[in-house]
């Protein structure tokens, strides 16, 4: 029996939802286990799938029920989920989501959020809400005071620019802090970059 990693992938277009299942193909440790542009086909044949992850085009899922992604896949607590973006949506939709693939990602960081959101465990009171930065938010927290800006990280930490700035927006409402000048002194006093190493 395969222990590959299983996955869901849902998005309306064909194009997409056959050019990413290919991608993932491509990839060692995962497997497409159900794929369909129709959100009803979905959510009547995933338990017999019981997947790891779930890709979905937030477009799928009304949007008078967005805000309730949660509440769709209750019985599967287990299975982590990823928005794939086609177009921009608001923090407070994305916050439900474990990862976000963008339509222009490569295999690479395709690979990487993949990696991320199984390595991931996500708090029942959602890790966004707690005042303690993670991991995530400290490296892209450690970059901005080096000086790189959202290019810069996305590309040395293998994410996209829209979850750089996701995670912009979290340390700055975690801190307090909105100057980048100011988030680097407090980088400094909790011992997560050397004075010497500032640009």
């Amino acid at each position: 029996m395969s222990n590959n990693c299983k996955i869901v992938v849902a998005d309306p277009s064909p194009i997409t939802l056959i050019g990413l299942s290919y991608m993932i193909k491509e990839l060692p440790d995962f497997e497409v286990v159900l794929k369909s542009t129709d959100m009803h086909t979905v959510m009547t044949r995933i338990h017999l799938s019981n997947p790891d992850i779930l890709i979905v085009n937030p477009q799928m899922i009304d949007y008078s029920k967005r805000m309730m992604l949660r509440d769709y896949f209750r019985d599967l607590p287990k299975m982590k989920i990823i928005a794939l973006m086609s177009i921009y949506y608001e923090n407070p939709l994305l916050k439900q989501y474990d990862g976000v693939i963008e339509i222009n990602d490569n295999l690479q960081r395709i690979k990487s959020t993949l990696q991320h959101v199984m390595h991931t465990v996500r708090n029942q009171t959602d890790e966004a809400d707690s005042p303690m930065l993670s991991e995530r938010e400290k490296e892209v927290l450690v970059c901005l005071s080096k000086g790189l800006k959202n290019n810069d990280i996305a590309e040395a930490l293998n994410i996209s620019v829209h979850t750089v700035i996701t995670h912009r927006k979290n340390i700055i409402r975690k801190t307090g802090i909105k100057s980048v000048a100011a988030l680097t002194v407090y980088a400094i006093l909790n011992n997560l970059i050397e004075e010497k190493d500032i640009l």
